[in-house]
């Protein structure tokens, strides 16, 4: 692996002056799981970084309100063992435990994770699932938008170069059901599933996430007659061959997880 390209770092210690800081060519960065990787390959050539681990404000997790508020810069480790989180989104918890190896989930934020928008992202899929929402902010002023809109495509998002990531935001209380499946022989996962089934005082319905076979996470809603088809969904999905299997290899998993997901949800009925 290749050496970091030169870059200028900048430490600020007032959220005020890293949104001042950050732009076309100053990239904020907390972990740096996946950028720095990135910058050694040489995918990524920022000449400013703008180090957000001197905000405490960005780490905190907390529960206000009817929402679960998680700082960009907590780590998949804080959240995951945060009482809220593992009270009102156990499936979350489960999918944060799970996510990379120790040094990932010690380093790695959030944030981090939903920015770099990695087609494989355990993390997005689950969000997404669960009906989450980042909050964007800059010096123009603040905007909040479903995770599942933020995400635009492979390490695409809808995140203008002045503004940060601040937080995401997770309704309360959780799904009454949730659950979240994989398929995984490599670093990342070839398919990821997360299921969740809301009643709100009528009859049921539910959700079905489909992640890292294609370009960002599919969201699949239960229709009217309230089914989730497993061969229709897996006909749905665009997925992405690569060396973890073939296109038509990638469909059939997704119809298998699907089903796998739905079952999950019947059996902690």
């Amino acid at each position: 692996m290749s050496t970091l390209p030169a870059f200028s770092l900048v430490r600020p210690t007032t959220l005020d002056d890293a949104l001042a800081a950050i732009g076309d060519d100053a990239m904020p960065y907390a972990g740096g799981t996946e950028a720095l990787v990135a910058m050694r390959a040489g995918l990524l050539r920022p000449p400013v970084l703008v180090d957000l681990k001197r905000l405490p404000e960005l780490s905190r997790v907390e529960v206000v309100g009817g929402t679960l508020r998680i700082g960009a810069t907590a780590t998949h480790e804080d959240v995951a063992r945060h009482t809220a989180t593992a009270d009102a989104h156990p499936m979350l918890a489960s999918v944060l435990r799970r996510v990379g190896n120790a040094r990932v989930r010690a380093q790695g934020t959030l944030g981090g994770n939903v920015c770099f928008a990695e087609p494989r992202s355990d993390v997005a899929t689950a969000l997404v699932a669960l009906g989450a929402s980042v909050v964007l902010r800059s010096t123009r002023g603040e905007r909040s938008l479903p995770v599942e809109d933020f995400v635009l495509g492979p390490f695409t998002t809808d995140r203008e170069p002045d503004e940060l990531l601040v937080r995401i935001d997770v309704p309360m209380p959780g799904p009454d059901r949730a659950t979240y499946v994989k398929y995984q022989v490599a670093e990342r996962p070839t398919v990821g599933v997360a299921a969740v089934e809301r009643r709100n005082g009528g009859r049921p319905r539910r959700r079905v996430v489909v992640g890292a076979v294609s370009e960002c996470p599919l969201v699949f809603d239960e229709d009217d007659a309230g089914e989730i088809d497993a061969e229709a969904v897996a006909a749905s999905v665009e997925p992405i061959p690569d060396l973890t299997g073939s296109e038509e290899y990638k469909r059939h998993l997704t119809a298998v997880y699907v089903r796998r997901a739905l079952a999950s949800l019947d059996g902690a009925a």
